[in-house]
């Protein structure tokens, strides 16, 4: 009698998880988001354990190395998630320009979810002055001067310039009536 051996190779489109919960706001269509300008200064600072850790400049593998926690990968993004303190931080590389460098955080009070690991050590995304979480939307119109209209408000600073690139930063509040169901803060440089 003959044995057949089958032998299965695992693809990592195929193993690929990708974010639930917030995250997932990231694959969303991005056009029905208000989009302001504003000269505010929104690069954010993330402090994870006694590490200062930033945007574009940081390796996703290293946030994660620190926290212990493992990263996904799927076919838009590299991320991981913490909760720390009953919020949910999704950390983000996207796959064209990230190399995988943090280019996102995305941040709710949701309750625990199931693929984000408890961070039991100090973590700290803040963007100077400016509320996240804790935003209403006479804060946000008092902040930004813009009144924040639809389910999702952008405010975007563009102005600062390396040389030949430029650096957008951006936050996308996400509102559900007039509460913040979550906020993502992004990166990107361009040139």
């Amino acid at each position: 009698m003959k044995s057949l051996l089958i032998i299965t190779i695992f693809s990592p489109a195929v193993m690929a998880a990708q974010m639930t919960g917030f995250g997932a706001s990231y694959y969303d269509d991005k056009s029905s988001v208000t989009y302001h300008d504003t000269r505010k200064e929104l690069v954010p600072e993330v402090i994870i354990g006694d590490r200062l850790f930033a945007m574009e400049f940081s390796r996703l593998e290293d946030i994660a190395k620190q926290t212990g926690a493992v990263v996904n990968h799927d076919n838009q993004a590299s991320w991981f998630c913490l909760t720390s303190r009953n919020v949910n931080f999704w950390f983000i590389s996207d796959n064209e320009m990230g190399q995988g460098d943090l280019t996102t955080i995305a941040i709710a009070s949701e309750g625990t979810k199931k693929e984000c690991s408890e961070y039991q050590g100090y973590l700290n995304v803040s963007v100077t002055g400016i509320p996240l979480l804790n935003a209403s939307s006479d804060t946000l119109f008092s902040m930004f001067s813009s009144k924040p209209e639809g389910k999702i408000n952008q405010y975007c600073n563009n102005s600062r310039r390396y040389g030949e690139f430029t650096q957008l930063n951006c936050l996308q509040y996400y509102r559900e009536n007039s509460t913040i169901k979550g906020v993502m803060i992004s990166q990107v440089t361009a040139s």
